[in-house]
């Protein structure tokens, strides 16, 4: 079996060594856009801020695809497929044969169609050269755009470089697929006093300067600045699949196996749209590390003819900065917004936060910041179970504290959930 992945990303590489690892004897064959082996794109605002060295955010070395036979085919963007003749034509123009196909080629960044876009000293964060130009850029006043996971520690990087820096988000408030409004209020505070402002509720119109930055000029102000960062999220790459007659919605159309409306050509990463494990939304889009890595060990399953099902995808992130500590997980409110019987329960305690999202007695979702970030485990690990919180009393009865795998235990919870500080 000749098995050809496009895509060299947290996806793509995870089915390429798994597949390798499970079926020495399968042919596999790998294009990239990109230039140099497989990285961590989580890591890349830590580079850009020096925190970690450039070697570090690879997760492999080119030696390693050989040495797994792996034939590895770096700068080649695929630009079309031939599904009759089994075939992935290049930008440059070769054909890669295939008897199985999987598309794991990501996203794209979101550029806004705002006047100056295309100005010297705009940069992003979402390639390994993206960062290395911002990494090697020399400014001192930079402007994000975008509030998201991604904006905020290149916020984060750029302050620790001696840069001013101010972040212009368009919604009401910062990270909003992560946090709700109470959550994100609460960051937005603490980013303020760590010297950088967020400008929210504000549309960026343009960017003025002659051939370089020297503005972004907003609905309410002009912000001068010689850096300009686009944050603004990642669209999934579906053209690929669309031109071939593959279905697609918001992203790339898979079933719990990870095929495509082509059962021979499967498809995984920032580049699919899926279903949401725990309410069954369909058109979900959760583009993170681990539901990459999950859907990808399914399309080895199904390349394999395992029985293997995915479960869906859901929202598990971190938000980071300076001394501050956040955490969210499933839905928002936004998320839920029209359901009956949602029910909101806060917590907060010497500047630590807890936000907890309910249906019917059952978790939905949970935010965090401070200490209470650390009972994320737990909360996760009650939400799988689909814990009734209303039973919570009698279910702590029939658990014991030590099987609990983090340091949270099931009474401190019930203290949260009635308030009890003794036990917090």
């Amino acid at each position: 079996m000749r098995v050809l992945i496009v895509g060299n990303g947290i996806a793509g590489e995870t089915v390429a060594f798994s597949l390798r690892f499970r079926r020495p004897e399968v042919e596999i064959s790998m294009l990239s856009a990109e230039e140099v082996p497989a990285y961590d794109p989580c890591s890349l605002p830590y580079y850009v801020g020096g925190d970690v060295a450039r070697e570090i955010v690879f997760r492999r070395e080119l030696n390693d695809y050989k040495k797994h036979n792996i034939a590895f085919f770096p700068k080649r963007r695929a630009v079309s497929i031939d599904t009759e003749e089994h075939l992935v034509v290049t930008e440059g123009g070769e054909a890669f044969p295939y008897d199985k196909l999987v598309l794991a080629h990501g996203g794209s960044l979101f550029r806004p169609s705002i006047e100056g876009i295309d100005k010297k000293g705009i940069f992003s964060c979402k390639t390994l050269s993206d960062a290395d130009a911002l990494a090697a850029h020399q400014g001192t006043r930079a402007v994000i755009i975008g509030s998201g996971a991604i904006g905020v520690e290149v916020a984060e990087a750029l302050k620790k470089k001696g840069y001013e820096v101010t972040i212009v988000e368009l919604l009401p408030w910062i990270l909003p697929t992560l946090f709700d409004e109470p959550t994100a209020k609460r960051l937005e505070k603490a980013l303020f006093g760590y010297g950088i402002p967020v400008r929210t509720a504000e549309k960026v119109l343009g960017i003025e300067g002659k051939d370089r930055v020297g503005a972004v000029v907003t609905d309410k102000t002009a912000l001068p600045c010689d850096t300009v960062v686009l944050a603004t999220g990642v669209v999934p790459g579906r053209a690929l699949a669309e031109t071939a007659g593959i279905k697609v919605g918001r992203g790339i159309k898979v079933n719990e196996r990870m095929e495509t409306s082509l059962p021979e050509i499967l498809a995984c990463g920032d580049c699919v749209e899926t279903f949401d494990a725990f309410t069954g939304e369909e058109c979900c889009l959760y583009q993170l590390k681990h539901n990459a890595v999950n859907q990808a060990r399914v399309v080895v399953g199904t390349l394999l003819g395992g029985k293997e099902r995915y479960i869906g995808a859901y929202a598990f992130a971190r938000a980071h900065f300076f001394s501050t500590h956040a955490a969210s997980m499933g839905k928002t409110l936004k998320g839920v917004e029209g359901s009956l019987g949602v029910e909101i329960l806060e917590r907060e305690r010497d500047g630590d936060y807890l936000r907890l999202i309910f249906r019917e007695g059952f978790l939905l979702g949970a935010q965090a910041i401070g200490s209470f970030a650390d009972m994320m485990g737990l909360l996760m690990a009650m939400m799988w179970r689909r814990y009734n919180f209303g039973r919570v009393r009698e279910d702590l009865e029939n658990l014991r504290s030590r099987d609990l795998p983090y340091p949270w235990t099931y009474g401190q919870l019930v203290g949260i959930l009635d308030g009890r500080k003794e036990l917090l």
